[in-house]
């Protein structure tokens, strides 16, 4: 049995209610379809979003990005809706094909690698600036380490008591002394020790506060010249000391202190060309000094035993001091001064002068005591070596006079 569908006027069939409500439900799929991209399209906004603030918040340090806005989708990117199947007669309407996913914008991710290698290049350069920070604090920990032990050396230094310097011998105006050595001989035998003996002497009596004279190896004329110029410098009340080491020799009663360029061929020529030590003595007396001490370091072996007549003796006559004076000869009559106390003694000094020194700036002590311990010890280490010394002292001195106090 055929069914007959009815035909409208212009030919076509007329649509049958299937077809009415197809086409009634054709906007509706549309609208759906719309509804679905652009819901779509906001949550793919929505994860970018959270994606970004999630980056900042675990970057503290970077200024947070500005919110994305929702990417801009390309024609080709942009889902097109499904268009509208107009149903025909006899086909169905086709469902809309499903929107393809929409492609995320990658500006969000470059811009977060730039900010992190910003990060990493700031902590690199606190991380140079921390190490030069804490160089810088090391020195200045050095330095005030340096600064505290020199202010406290300075503050010890400041409170310990400055050493004293060296005080300069003191000289009394009254106080000379005339020094006379000689060696150097040349026409009777040389000596070893008396140019040294003159400076041992003149040195300590500087340093007991005598202004000193001190001559070496004089001729005859020179030894007369330097005699009468420091009389010249005396005055009266002064205490004055004449030494002399030396050849010396007695003629007669009387002694001769020999300048180096000594003949010695006859008697009566050492007479004229020596200086004989009375006149000395007289002249001191004459200036009325004080005190005055005449100290000989002369008595040796006779210069002129070689000659074809001896002349004069083995060591100096005996002598009186005048009133005010004392005079000490380095061995007595007939002795012979040693030089030395045998071959092993390396001391530059003759045995007599060596000793006097170093009495002589002993404190406390008088002259008389001075002069009596320099013979006491003289007399005991000549006898070590088998020797006769025993200096002559002839004390005519009135009061208490000393070398140092």
């Amino acid at each position: 049995m055929a069914l007959a569908y009815p035909v409208n006027s212009d030919g076509q069939t007329p649509a049958t209610p299937a077809d009415i409500q197809m086409a009634a439900a054709a906007p509706a799929t549309e609208d759906a379809t719309a509804d679905r991209v652009e819901k779509e399209r906001e949550q793919r906004t929505q994860e970018v979003i959270r994606e970004m603030e999630t980056a900042s918040t675990h970057r503290p340090q970077a200024k947070p990005p500005a919110p994305a806005t929702a990417p801009v989708l390309t024609a080709a990117q942009t889902v097109k809706p499904a268009p509208v199947v107009k149903p025909a007669a006899a086909t169905p309407a086709t469902p809309a094909a499903p929107a393809p996913a929409p492609v995320a914008d990658n500006s969000a991710q470059l811009r977060f690698e730039q900010e992190r290698r910003a990060m990493d290049e700031d902590r690199r350069k606190m991380a140079q600036q921390l190490e030069a920070m804490t160089q810088m604090l090391a020195k200045l920990q050095q330095e005030n380490v340096a600064a505290a032990a020199a202010a406290k050396a300075k503050e010890q230094a400041a409170a310990a008591p400055e050493p004293m310097a060296p005080k300069e011998p003191m000289t009394y105006a009254n106080r000379k002394a005339l020094v006379i050595g000689n060696d150097l001989y040349a026409h009777v035998p040389k000596l070893n020790n008396a140019g040294a003996d003159a400076n041992a002497m003149a040195k300590s009596l500087e340093a007991v506060g005598y202004k000193v004279f001190k001559h070496l190896n004089l001729t005859e004329k020179q030894f007369k010249q330097a005699v009468r110029d420091f009389r010249q410098n005396l005055t009266g009340g002064d205490e004055v000391l004449f030494f002399y080491a030396g050849h010396g020799v007695q003629l007669g009663n009387a002694n001769y202190l020999l300048p180096i360029d000594v003949q010695g061929d006859q008697e009566d020529q050492v007479k004229d060309d020596a200086i004989l030590l009375q006149k000395v003595l007289d002249d001191l007396e004459e200036k009325k000094t004080k005190f005055a001490l005449a100290v000989i370091d002369a008595c040796r072996d006779n210069p002129f035993k070689s000659k074809g007549r001896a002349i004069g003796g083995r060591g100096l006559a005996p002598t009186s001091a005048a009133t005010g004076q004392m005079i000490m000869f380095s061995a007595g009559s007939g002795q012979q001064a040693l030089d030395r106390l045998g071959d092993n003694d390396k001391e530059k000094n003759g045995l007599f002068t060596r000793i006097f020194v170093k009495e002589m700036v002993k404190p406390g002590l008088s002259v008389d005591r001075v002069l009596r311990n320099v013979r006491n010890e003289v007399v005991r280490l000549a006898r070590s070596v088998g020797h006769e010394q025993t200096p002559a002292l002839y004390d005519q001195a009135i009061g208490e006079f000393y070398f140092k106090q």
